[in-house]
């Protein structure tokens, strides 16, 4: 029965690695404890402390918190109840690995045992990699875009953030937007950078989407609707051509 729980658990994580674009690995040892694990775009890894809520909507929602960051400024502020109430300097992603513009949440946080890359992490619900903030150990980079995409903190100021904002905290990442090809159809269940722009298109056109989290779900699809019956079209709930004309993404 042990034997068959383990089978299942290891499954699970390969295919959360798969889905994620990044790299999980679990550990069980002789007392069936779990260990899960995460190996950032940094190619840092850390060990989960508290459970990962890897599926967006398993993420609980946090009233009141809210993290910014500015790739432009080089900066992360943790609002409360609309008020900053903490600043840091970070270090972000290059040109050629930017860092995920967006709206995600923190969807783990957990740390390095040994302390030798970052104290702690906070991983973010980005679908296309393992992206997180994190310390480090390399302090010359912050105030640098010298990440692999991860957010970069001093390890003492990761360490007060972490003991501050609790898994679901939302967090802004915000500057430009990555250039990508649009599909000439985008729908309902469908994920990436692509539908990122839609959103953000959607939302400057006057039709609210949601958070920009690059995942086309419900919400994405009433505001389609809604473009839709305003100009007369199909109300199919598909992004096509005359759609992506209107919200001026070709």
């Amino acid at each position: 029965m042990k034997q068959g729980m383990k089978l299942i658990l290891c499954l699970a994580l390969i295919f959360l690695s798969v889905l994620f674009g990044g790299t999980l690995s679990f550990s069980i040892d002789s007392d069936s404890e779990q260990e899960l694990k995460v190996v950032c775009e940094d190619a840092e890894d850390y060990v989960i402390f508290e459970k990962a809520a890897l599926e967006t909507s398993q993420v609980p929602k946090v009233n009141g918190d809210l993290i910014i960051i500015d790739t432009r400024r080089l900066s992360l502020t943790l609002y409360r109840d609309g008020q900053p109430i903490k600043k840091y300097p970070v270090a972000i992603g290059t040109p050629k690995t930017p860092s995920p513009i967006g709206e995600w949440k923190i969807i783990n946080k957990g740390g390095n045992w040994g302390g030798g890359f970052g104290v702690r992490w906070m991983g973010l619900n980005v679908p296309w990699g393992i992206y997180g903030i994190h310390g480090t150990n390399k302090p010359g980079s912050i105030g640098h875009a010298s990440s692999h995409g991860c957010i970069r903190m001093f390890n003492h100021n990761v360490l007060e953030l972490y003991s501050l904002v609790k898994v679901g905290t939302p967090v802004h990442i915000v500057g430009d937007l990555p250039r990508v090809t649009i599909p000439q159809e985008v729908k309902r269940k469908q994920v990436g950078k692509d539908v990122l722009i839609l959103q953000f298109a959607l939302r400057k056109a006057g039709f609210d989407p949601g958070p920009a989290d690059a995942r086309f779900g419900p919400g994405m699809e009433e505001a389609v609707l809604k473009l839709q019956q305003f100009y007369g079209l199909e109300p199919s709930g598909i992004i096509g051509l005359n759609e992506q004309y209107l919200i001026k993404v070709r």
